[in-house]
């Protein structure tokens, strides 16, 4: 089941820019003891654009192995070619994963038709579940409400999506449309408690990687109508989410993880790490977040 506090995973590199195995493992442990209900890799914080096919293979068999059916692994599939989508997405159903994660094909100019068409050919090569990944902000391509529900309800295999437009009036749209069952996920950390409130099934977010028992608590205050302390943490987070968004995810992330003692090494090239104004932003917000998050 697709619900709760979902953590988009980082691919770590060592020093050479190489897949870091150990790390990767190490960082799936961490989140399922930290109360993740779900792990997404491959997402846009896993920089999928810059791994070779054989890589997203690597990061998968890792990531589906160490979690050892624990908690579901959502598998992003982001690549531009359709066939190289279809290669992840059969080899995520081969691995064991539980789901995996479509965007509209970026570049190509493509209309709601051509996306209809191409997810539903994703969709029949392959028998996992899909998560619609509606990311305007890094696809080029902003569909509004009606155009994701008729897409939504075109192809059944979709059964949730990651929503990151930040419009919450196209939030409430698709989740008063979407089919009995459909798992509205935010993808946007800034946005997760007022989607909660409106009835999101949780988020699939970049920042649990960094502190997945805060957000954990946030999502489990919502639950349980404690909006309090859930505000607290929604608040808290907002200027960290300033910086730490402020350049191309995840090198701000990355940097953070470092200063947290969790390393997972640099970003590939064309992301780079941050500039120093947001490395020292990062060095003054951290610590009391850090803190709070060790409870």
């Amino acid at each position: 089941m697709l619900a709760g506090l979902n953590t988009a995973l980082v691919t770590p590199f060592d020093a050479e820019f190489a897949f870091d195995e150990a790390a990767m493992r190490r960082s799936v442990r961490h989140q399922i003891e930290a109360g993740a209900a779900g792990l997404c890799a491959l997402g846009g914080t896993g920089e999928p654009l810059s791994l070779t096919l054989g890589e997203h293979f690597r990061v998968v068999d890792t990531v589906v192995e160490e979690a050892g059916g624990r908690v579901p692994v959502t598998v992003g599939c982001l690549l531009g070619a359709q066939a190289d989508i279809l290669a992840v997405a059969r080899h995520a159903e081969r691995a064991g994963a539980d789901f995996i994660m479509l965007v509209p094909p970026f570049f190509f100019s493509t209309r709601p038709f051509d996306i209809e068409r191409h997810f539903a050919a994703v969709a029949e090569a392959c028998g996992l579940p899909v998560v619609l990944f509606h990311t305007p902000g890094r696809s080029g391509i902003r569909l509004n409400a009606d155009e994701l529900l008729a897409l939504i309800h075109a192809v059944p295999s979709i059964r949730g999506i990651k929503e990151a437009s930040g419009d919450m009036v196209l939030a409430g749209e698709v989740m008063n449309g979407a089919p009995e069952g459909f798992a509205f996920m935010q993808g946007l950390d800034e946005l997760l408690l007022p989607s909660l409130a409106m009835g999101a099934a949780g988020g699939i977010v970049s920042l649990g990687e960094l502190l997945p028992r805060s957000l954990r608590a946030l999502v489990e205050h919502a639950g349980a109508g404690a909006l309090e302390p859930a505000r607290r943490i929604q608040l808290g987070l907002l200027p960290l989410c300033r910086w730490i968004y402020s350049e191309p995810n995840p090198g701000p992330l990355k940097h953070a993880l470092d200063l947290a003692g969790r390393p997972a090494g640099p970003c590939r090239p064309p992301i780079y790490g941050p500039r120093d104004a947001t490395a020292q932003a990062l060095r003054k917000l951290l610590p009391p977040l850090l803190r709070a998050e060790k409870g």
